[in-house]
């Protein structure tokens, strides 16, 4: 019965980090509804927008230039050619 419990209380850790920021958004949220923006600051959504999509494409291309390299460096270094790659010679025939 003790073993249980210890396995059920380690179950429900990973749920208080969840716990906490679930309190913690009714409280962030309502100290920022409390802030006032001056008149004079207008949000022009069509630069936003193309802000969001910059920034979105510089990530993609940051990603997919990873992505490329990575796939570049596995083909050059494991290519058949690659004197690392051949097996000994007293191995070449021991899987048949």
């Amino acid at each position: 019965m003790m073993a249980n419990s210890k396995n059920y209380l380690w179950s429900l850790l990973p749920l208080i980090p969840l716990f906490v920021i679930f309190l913690l958004s009714f409280l962030v949220g309502d100290a920022s509804a409390q802030q006032q923006q001056a008149p004079q600051q207008y949000i022009i959504r069509r630069v936003e927008i193309w802000s969001l999509f910059y920034r979105g494409m510089v990530a993609a291309f940051v990603v997919g230039a990873v992505v490329q390299g990575s796939i570049i460096y596995v083909a050059w270094r494991f290519r058949e050619s690659n004197k690392k790659n051949r097996p000994p010679p007293y191995m070449e025939d021991a899987h048949r």
